[in-house]
């Protein structure tokens, strides 16, 4: 008999924590949906010099109430900011540095099981502010890769200044390359010229010595 109970107990048992496991599960109708929201969001950055260094900011764009967004910095410690849903549908976390890599994951936001679950995770790579930009030799030099405000490289002085060295020889090259092919032209062009003198002398001096002759006899 007891070992009856024992059995119709531990039956008892199984049966409360599965259904309790299923009722802690999302639905995945629910899930689904979320996911296919969570695939709409856009994110975008910005920034502005604060004692003349760089802060970024990430903004994310067409959000919906039932997402909310994290950003992930420490395994320990979660940034995140939940979107309220407004006019703008977007969301913006600042305080991120040049050329960071930030893990971005969105979760659902909803009353039910699928709240705080994942659905989408997402790598904003931001770029690196240039400090070298404002220097005297971009000026005129704009089109140099390291001339810009934003670049996809950390770069240190002693590399800029040998990136722009060789910038110079590969523009002096191209300038070289293109004065002898003018030069050519109007080598060709003055050939030319004295060629069609030569024919209307030519043509002239035919016509001179028939016109001659014609008038002996």
């Amino acid at each position: 008999m007891k070992k009856i109970k024992s059995l119709i107990f531990i039956f008892l048992v199984l049966i409360s924590f599965n259904v309790k496991a299923a009722n802690d599960e999302c639905d995945k109708d629910e899930y689904a949906r979320l996911k296919e929201l969570a695939q709409k969001v856009e994110f975008d950055y910005e920034y502005k010099l604060v004692d003349n260094i760089a802060k970024f900011n990430i903004k994310a764009l067409n959000l919906n109430s039932d997402l909310k967004v994290l950003i992930l910095e420490d395994f320990f410690l979660d940034k995140y900011q939940e979107f309220k849903d407004n006019s703008t549908h977007t969301a913006t976390i600042d305080g991120f540095g040049s050329g960071e890599k930030v893990v971005i994951t969105i979760k659902g936001y909803v009353p039910n099981k699928c709240s705080g679950k994942t659905v989408l995770t997402k790598t904003v790579k931001l770029p690196y502010y240039n400090y070298n930009y404002s220097e005297e030799k971009c000026r005129g030099n704009e089109d140099f890769k390291y001339c810009k405000q934003l670049v996809n490289n950390d770069i240190n002085e002693t590399t800029f200044n040998r990136e722009f060295d060789a910038y110079l020889k590969a523009k002096e090259t191209t300038k070289e390359e293109i004065v002898p092919a003018t030069n050519s032209w109007r080598l060709i062009i003055i050939i030319g010229s004295i060629l069609l003198a030569l024919a209307v002398l030519v043509i002239m001096a035919m016509l001179i010595v028939k016109r001659r002759k014609k008038n002996s006899l």
